[in-house]
């Protein structure tokens, strides 16, 4: 389900592309902030170019979102107890509250996917 605003997600995906979506009345606004070859391990990954845009609350794709962060949040098999190369990081802040769980590869591959679908990520 997805919360009513004020709410942020950010997602550090197993490249450590970090997404970050956050809430308020009039939308959502969602950065992604690529790692570069200067911050790369191997000095050459780069993550692409770095976005910004903003989707309305209502979008039934940040709905999608809340639904993939919420199973994966329930999947307590697929969670990491550190944070592997390839894992994923989310926290979410929602009320107040802020809620952050390590997400094994192999988990992530509906997350990735609705984010593909919302356009913010290649896949």
């Amino acid at each position: 389900m997805t919360p009513s605003p004020p709410w942020s997600l950010v997602y550090a995906d197993g490249s450590a592309n970090v997404h970050r979506l956050d809430a308020d009345g009039d939308g959502v606004t969602y950065r992604y902030e690529p790692v570069t070859p200067a911050r790369s391990s191997t000095g050459h990954y780069s993550g692409g170019a770095p976005r910004h845009e903003r989707l309305a609350v209502d979008d039934p794709r940040v709905h999608a979102l809340w639904r993939a962060v919420g199973a994966l949040e329930r999947d307590h098999a697929h969670h990491a107890a550190a944070r592997a190369k390839g894992d994923g990081a989310l926290t979410r802040t929602v009320a107040g509250h802020t809620r952050s769980v390590l997400v094994v590869r192999a988990a992530l591959g509906e997350l990735e996917a609705v984010l593909a679908g919302l356009g913010l990520v290649a896949r």
